[in-house]
């Protein structure tokens, strides 16, 4: 194949449009560097025209390709150095050069000022405001019970029926006993009105001389018995009787002392009900209670009706804001704790007797100091240090911390309003390091 060969290849190498850029290069890299391919080039040319192929066609061709070929590797090079650029742009970076050699990326934030406080989780069981057993106040066989578990009840409504056959006979019994009380009663009254009637007349005809005194005694020892007979207490007596069967009998009705909703119900229809044991327990969730203890340290700084966010997970991740109700004066004797009880509205009676609670209590509050994000805080060595970045530099600063409320921490020294501090990177640093600002909290 010898000459007429490369022609031919010659001939076709121009109508390679799609020649990327890295061919391209290696073409011209081939032209400068091998004297010899050029005068194969030409050969090839020579053996076009003298197979028939007309004078500068061939010979043309390749050339413009090579041109095409270095542009496109322009263009490629272009691209490959100019997105990498318009990146870093667009998203704030410093160019190489200005960040310098070795610079580490940061973020920071600004010293503020704000409010910070301490707060002091405590965990709780959520309870009904009210919660009354229902006993009854008489022993007796237990023969309705009128509301079951989930009902509403309002007071003053029937609950139980017991058994109240003998006490309503006993009742019956006391009224006889008063009726007869009475009577006798008005018997003795009449019998006392006649020996006092029979006593004045003796003593008339005694003043007289028509009787002996022995008659005028005899009357008046007859008054004396009449007066003696009659007994307001006898009938006093009865009727205290007959009021307290009627009592007995009222108390085999058990009505609600509240209103409020049956939470549970421990008796059936048949069992004997005692004054021990309770039958109901009615509870008002209207508004309920949680209860948690608090140490001697925090307990002062809480106060009646201080607003506290209490979080029921079972019900919202969202706090709830409920009110201290009491705090007791004393700690309790086994736990030494002091316990806090804190009232919680519930309208929709989402809240339920038994779910966990947790309270959140403020313990501390600080108005308006300098404060830093919590990550920008180190510990080394025992010592609390940030980083500074002053002049594309990042200084290790010495600071003496506060309080911190988990996501900002109080700098009582050390630092001043304004300063750009690092808050993400910090732990590639040392004092004096190089850093490139990726990045600024608010």
């Amino acid at each position: 194949m010898g000459e007429s060969g490369m022609g031919q290849r010659e001939q076709k190498r121009p109508e390679a449009g799609g020649l990327d850029a890295s061919r391209a290069l290696q073409a011209g890299a081939g032209e400068a560097g091998d004297p010899g391919a050029g005068g194969g080039d030409r050969a090839g040319a020579g053996a076009g025209t003298e197979t028939g192929t007309p004078p500068g066609g061939a010979g043309a061709r390749p050339a413009k390709g090579r041109v095409k070929g270095w542009l496109l590797a322009g263009m490629v090079l272009a691209v490959l150095i100019g997105v990498p650029l318009a990146v870093r742009f667009l998203r704030g970076e410093a160019p190489a050069a200005e960040q310098g050699p070795g610079a580490v990326p940061v973020e920071v934030a600004a010293v503020a000022r704000r409010d910070v406080s301490r707060a002091v989780r405590l965990t709780g069981r959520v309870a009904p405001r009210v919660e009354i057993k229902v006993l009854p106040k008489i022993a007796g066989r237990i023969k309705s019970i009128e509301v079951d578990v989930g009902d509403r009840v309002r007071a003053g409504q029937v609950l139980v029926r017991l058994d109240d056959a003998e006490i309503a006979a006993q009742v019956r019994q006391a009224e006889a006993a008063l009726a007869v009380a009475e009577a006798g009663a008005r018997a003795a009254a009449a019998n006392l009105e006649d020996a006092r009637r029979n006593l004045e007349r003796m003593k008339q005809l005694y003043e007289a001389g028509a009787v002996p005194l022995q008659q005028l005694e005899q009357a008046q020892l007859r008054y004396d018995q009449a007066a003696a007979g009659v007994s307001e207490a006898q009938v006093a007596q009865a009727r205290a009787a007959l009021e307290a069967a009627r009592v007995q009998l009222a108390n085999t009705v058990i009505t609600a002392p509240a209103g409020g909703i049956v939470a549970a119900r421990s008796a059936q229809v048949g069992e004997m009900a005692a004054p021990t044991q309770p039958l109901l327990t009615l509870v008002d969730i209207d508004q309920v209670q949680v209860e948690v203890g608090v140490t001697e340290a925090e307990v002062n700084r809480l106060r009646p009706g201080q607003e506290v966010p209490v979080t029921v997970a079972a019900v919202s991740e969202k706090p709830i804001t409920g009110r201290i109700a009491s705090l007791a004066p004393a700690a309790d004797p086994r736990s030494k704790m002091f316990p806090v009880k804190i009232t919680l509205s519930n309208p929709g009676h989402r809240l339920k007797p038994g779910m966990f609670a947790e309270v959140s209590l403020i313990a501390e509050v600080r108005r308006q100091v300098l404060v830093v994000p919590v990550g920008a805080v180190l510990e080394k060595e025992g010592r609390a240090v940030v980083y500074v970045v002053e002049g594309g530099r990042a200084r290790e600063r010495r600071v003496e911390a506060g309080l911190s409320d988990g996501k900002f921490t109080e700098i009582k020294k050390g630092l001043r309003e304004g300063e750009q501090v690092v808050v993400s990177g910090q732990e590639f640093l040392v004092d004096g390091a190089r850093v490139a600002v990726k990045g600024a909290l608010s």
